[in-house]
């Protein structure tokens, strides 16, 4: 009876122990998929923004193709020529007072941060808020090494960042041959369904162009008017706080929040009267931005939800980071085109106007 009973316990032991392992290996198996998926996304992220590249160049050289009768071929190669131009003209002038100004941004922000705290310990509610805050050591080293990557983005070609590369490459391949790419891919469904896939493709191009056109023109418009009200309102390091601000509207809604924080802290260390002053140079440049200059650029540019795009930018970002929020809205205009079109259209009927569309 004893033996029996001996037996049963056993069975039961191994019966657990390898319910455990199961268990285990599934845990295991699940959180390594979830870490290669990670890696793979984020390297998929790189691959479209090569993608968001290429259809720039590709809408340059479209302009170019209009206005001048040129092939493709020359139209791409001018459009390759003036968009690099562009760039190392850039910085080339601004490249070097830009890294000075970086620099002594970094060495204000200590100061900033701090004069921050003691406004908000003279009000009771700054103190409930300031206890929830970091303290300055901790927010000080991922700030400067921020900065410090910006300034040496402007030292180097291309920053010394492989993903950029990886961009550029991908970008400039894509954009000589883009029927290449798109009809590879076009292949891998069924035969049926290729004409629409190959629209679909084909209109998520167009809205994504002129998505671009008007980050694009916004952010040239951003970084000058920041620029020349910082200046006129005596701001420590003007063109260095416009540079962030002219990044940072890339992307919409919360980039221009984001951009005018830097600015505010530095203001905090000159006076109250110059915080207003910087405050009242963003509201200014946003009303101008987004009222009137957009509007005229972007008149067949993509508008989406405010809530919609903040809630995607604040997803992507904690899943990955500071490139997810850059590529979070494009990638919502790109979703947003294949529902509306493969599925808003042809399952649903509903022949609504496309993301763009006028």
């Amino acid at each position: 009876m004893g033996t029996t009973v001996m037996r049963g316990d056993s069975r039961d032991d191994r019966r657990f122990a390898w319910k455990a392992l199961t268990a285990t290996a599934i845990v295991v198996g699940v959180v390594l998929i979830l870490l290669l998926a990670r890696q793979v996304a984020s390297v998929l992220l790189v691959v479209f923004a090569g993608v968001l590249l290429a259809v720039f160049l590709d809408g340059i050289a479209m302009v170019i193709e209009k206005l001048t009768g040129m092939r493709r071929g020359g139209a791409l190669a001018i459009a390759i020529v003036l968009f690099f131009g562009s760039f190392v003209a850039a910085v080339w002038l601004v490249g070097p007072p830009v890294v000075t100004q970086i620099a002594k941004l970094g060495e204000h922000l200590p100061s900033a941060l701090e004069r921050l705290r003691e406004y908000l310990n003279e009000w009771e509610w700054g103190k409930q808020l300031v206890q929830w805050m970091p303290e300055s050591s901790q927010l000080l080293p991922m700030g400067t090494d921020v900065l410090k990557g910006v300034g040496g983005f402007f030292r180097t070609t291309a920053g010394g960042l492989l993903n950029v590369l990886l961009m550029l490459f991908l970008g400039l391949y894509m954009a000589v041959s883009p029927s290449l790419y798109v009809d590879n891919v076009v292949r891998l469904f069924p035969i049926p369904r290729r004409r629409r896939t190959r629209e679909v493709f084909a209109a998520m191009g167009v809205a994504l162009r002129w998505w671009l056109v008007g980050r694009a023109a916004s952010m040239v418009v951003v970084g000058l008017l920041t620029a020349l009200g910082l200046w006129i309102a005596g701001v420590p390091e003007p063109l260095a706080l416009a540079l962030i601000a002219a990044l940072l509207a890339f992307i919409p809604f919360l980039g221009p929040v984001l951009g005018a924080i830097p600015a505010i802290l530095v203001a905090l260390v000159e006076s109250p009267i110059m915080t207003l002053y910087v405050i009242l140079v963003f509201t200014i440049v946003q009303v101008l931005e987004n009222y009137f200059i957009t509007p005229l650029i972007q008149q067949r540019a993509v508008s989406m939800a405010p809530a919609l795009l903040i809630t995607v930018q604040i997803v992507m970002a904690m899943l990955f980071g500071a490139l997810g929020v850059f590529l979070a809205t494009p990638l919502a205009v790109a979703f947003i085109v294949a529902i509306q079109m493969l599925y808003v259209h042809d399952v649903l009927g509903d022949r609504m106007k496309l993301l763009g569309e006028r």
